[in-house]
């Protein structure tokens, strides 16, 4: 059916800045691990079937998470980008109609009732690509949203390429998106790799779509907190002490 949803967890990572040879996704945050307040959201989103993108000891991350229901696995074998991570689902989903969320496994503060009138919105309107977007005080290092008079989406600057007027830009780019099915894996077997990394970036999909002239949203949340993610162990650390669950 043309509204199902599924939703996409990338949980491939190895996380090396943790300085941990724990998979990042099962790193304890107020007792529980990362992975599991991404699934407990996603579960109370009531999706089709939810896909864990694993990776890097895929094995502690099965086995942490198989006695939940309705949960697939796709394995990433080369971490080459996020683009590339959503990618390997092809396979899976490519003869099913509908929708994808993409989360994260590092990102634990995303709320299901946030999400829900988001996917809503999206789903209602058969639109192509809704990317989710917040405003913090001090954006530096994430890609801005870059918006024109009439309030629509024109592009997204990465932060090392923004001039000086976008770099006041307070609007960043979490990396939550809808997509629509099968035309996610149209853009995304578009990407290429050029750039520093030779990575395939998610990101690199919006201008495609927008270059396909598909219908495009970006919708602003009003909590910022729900969509940092955990790339450090001090960060882990930091938002223990100010997230309560």
């Amino acid at each position: 059916m043309d509204n199902e949803l599924r939703v996409v967890i990338l949980a491939a990572g190895k996380g090396t800045r943790m300085n941990s040879d724990l998979p990042k996704v099962l790193h304890q945050l107020h007792g529980k691990s990362l992975i599991d307040y991404v699934l407990n959201e996603s579960e109370a989103l009531n999706p089709t079937e939810i896909i864990l993108v694993v990776g890097f000891k895929k094995n502690k991350v099965i086995s942490h998470t198989n006695n939940r229901n309705n949960l697939k696995y796709v394995t990433q074998t080369e971490q080459l980008g996020t683009g590339h991570a959503v990618l390997q689902t092809e396979e899976l989903l490519k003869n099913k109609k509908g929708h994808i969320l993409i989360l994260y496994g590092d990102v634990p503060n995303i709320k299901a009732s946030t999400l829900k009138p988001i996917i809503h919105d999206h789903i209602t309107n058969n639109r192509g690509l809704t990317l989710i977007t917040a405003e913090i005080n001090d954006p530096t290092g994430y890609g801005r949203i870059i918006r024109d008079e009439n309030g629509s989406l024109l592009k997204i600057v990465e932060d090392k390429d923004c001039n000086d007027e976008e770099k006041k830009i307070k609007e960043w780019n979490p990396g939550i998106y809808i997509f629509k099915i099968p035309e996610i894996f149209k853009l995304l077997n578009n990407i290429k790799t050029n750039n520093a990394s030779k990575e395939y970036y998610l990101t690199d999909a919006i201008a495609l779509a927008q270059q396909a002239n598909m219908q495009i949203e970006a919708i602003k949340i009003l909590n910022s907190d729900e969509v940092i993610g955990v790339n450090t162990a001090d960060q882990l650390e930091e938002l223990e002490s100010w997230i309560t669950f």
